[in-house]
């Protein structure tokens, strides 16, 4: 963070935005500047260093950018004060000759207590007026700094100005697509107020330090802290509120991994270890077998009440998904609150018990509707696993799909993913393609990835046949975008539905020909 004297903002019609520094020329000449000074400065007194600055801001540059980044480049650095003696023990000795010399009235008076004292430390009086204050902050030494490069410095300064803003939200709202077990442990570290829920996806609703009335600096510092484990993530985004103090105005504040992970500093996501060897071995095998499944560590949460649950894994096919848990060592504690949790949960969850732990506090969690507990010994066997996965596909499509027969929907868009609509209704993909194709709704024809509107069909073909005119060829490429301009992906089956023919001239696409139908 810095200190909000030093936050740059713009604010447009409701909305709210730190004013990033971009990676110009000039902004770029500056951080290497500052870069450089602290370089030359070491062994040097920080007031020498500081003049340099002012210098810079002297040239026209904008103080609150020059001072953003010297503050950034001093929590990089380490500054101390010269260690012969402790300026605080000089000053206390100082104090207590004054008291039996008495009070100087003149520098005669005061270089005697001086020399006294230098006398009795067995150091020069110079020595004694030059480390009487050498511990104020203008006249530490600077050790040594770790520096980064220009560029590295500006995405700093920009993630700083961003957790500045932050300070002043009323609420904050995130999706992340990984990275959750650290997320929450952050969460609860900082003592974060939160709620979770799903919307295309779960999302995490934080309430902001201008929500509370009490402990706003603490609780603001903690929100901070929280935006790195966010972006550390390949995608990402972030909402907020924000209560400008300055006019007392909400202000909307929104952040994506699309348009600005490339402006912020990202730390370094280390590689998580497993929580056991059994865990790892399950999951090297069952990615070994390369199934129709795929295996993913520590998915999104499971929401549990007013709490979450990160599973372990998550098992994913054509929509469907199965949560994976591994109990491993347990205390009754442990074990107890483990079972309240789960009994919330309205996922599929599929438990891997160490057949030792077999007691009856878990026969409970046996009868729960959701909660499915396969037992192993030592490792984790793969058949009664993808046995149970296969039953389970095929109960949950049924029942998808017979949902979807007796679903009264009527259809009126001119196309309709599939994926999409799937997404709409809250069931897989593969149940909706299974019963949309099987039978298509009238005036619509089934494409593999889609349904389109025979009258859309009919306007593409009318496209195609204009730019046909009057060879009655055209380009594979030149097709490929009169149909992709109408929101079509699937080219080749288009055309395969309109009776056109491909001519291949070699492998290059380009080279290829759409021919007319003959009639």
């Amino acid at each position: 963070m810095l200190p909000s004297n030093l936050l740059v903002v713009w604010k447009r019609k409701g909305q709210i935005q730190p004013r990033y520094a971009k990676f110009t020329d000039e902004n770029l000449e500056v951080a290497k500047g500052l870069i450089e000074a602290y370089k030359s400065h070491v062994g040097e007194k920080k007031k020498v260093l500081k003049d340099f600055i002012t210098e810079l801001e002297d040239k026209g540059y904008e103080y609150r950018f020059v001072r953003g980044l010297s503050l950034l480049l001093d929590r990089r650095s380490k500054f101390n004060c010269e260690q012969s003696v402790r300026p605080a023990d000089l000053r206390r000795r100082i104090f207590e000759v004054t008291e039996e010399l008495g009070i100087p009235t003149d520098s005669k008076q005061r270089n005697r207590i001086i020399r006294s004292v230098a006398s009795e430390l067995k150091l020069t009086s110079e020595t004694v007026e030059k480390l009487l204050y050498a511990d104020l902050e203008s006249e530490l030494i600077l050790e040594e700094c770790k520096l980064p490069t220009p560029s590295d410095l500006l995405r700093e300064y920009n993630l700083s100005l961003t957790q500045t803003l932050l300070f002043n939200s009323l609420e904050l709202s995130f999706t992340a697509s990984g990275n959750w077990q650290n997320i929450f442990y952050t969460v609860k570290k900082l003592g974060l107020i939160y709620e979770v829920y799903r919307e295309n996806g779960v999302k995490v609703r934080i309430d902001g330090p201008a929500a509370l009335f009490k402990l706003t600096r603490r609780y603001g510092t903690a929100i901070a802290k929280l935006l790195p484990a966010i972006i550390v993530n390949p995608q990402w985004s972030i909402n907020g509120k924000i209560l400008w103090k300055y006019t007392n105005e909400i202000c909307d504040f929104k952040l994506t991994s699309l348009t600005h992970r490339q402006v912020l500093r990202v730390p370094r996501l280390p590689p998580k270890p497993f929580d056991s060897k059994v865990e790892e071995d399950f999951a090297k095998k069952f990615q070994a077998l390369k199934s129709e499944w795929l295996l993913k560590r520590e998915p999104e949460p499971v929401p549990a009440g007013k709490q979450v649950i990160i599973p372990d894994f998550s098992i994913e096919r054509e929509g469907i998904r199965v949560y994976m848990e591994v109990v491993g060592f347990w205390t009754l504690e442990y074990l107890l609150r483990k079972i309240k949790k789960l009994n919330k949960i309205k996922e599929n969850m599929l438990l891997l018990v160490n057949e030792r732990l077999a007691c009856e506090k878990l026969v409970k969690l046996e009868k729960r509707k959701n909660l499915d507990v396969i037992y192993y010994k030592n490792k984790i066997k793969l058949a009664p696993i993808l046995s149970y996965l296969e039953e389970t596909f095929k109960k949950i499509k049924a029942k998808e799909t017979e949902f979807l027969k007796n679903l009264p929907v009527k259809f009126t868009e001119p196309m309709i993913k599939y994926k999409d609509f799937a997404s709409r209704t809250g069931i897989s993909t593969e149940a909706v393609r299974e019963v949309l194709a099987t039978d298509p709704p009238p005036n619509y024809v089934a494409m593999p990835n889609c349904l389109i509107k025979k009258s859309k069909l009919e306007k593409i073909r009318k496209k195609i046949e204009k730019q046909m005119k009057p060879t009655e060829t055209l380009s594979l490429p030149q097709a490929v975008r009169i149909i992709e301009k109408e929101g079509v992906e699937d080219a080749t089956s288009v055309l395969e539905e309109l009776g056109y023919k491909i001519l291949w001239r070699g492998i290059n696409s380009e080279k290829a020909e759409v021919v007319k139908p003959k009639k």
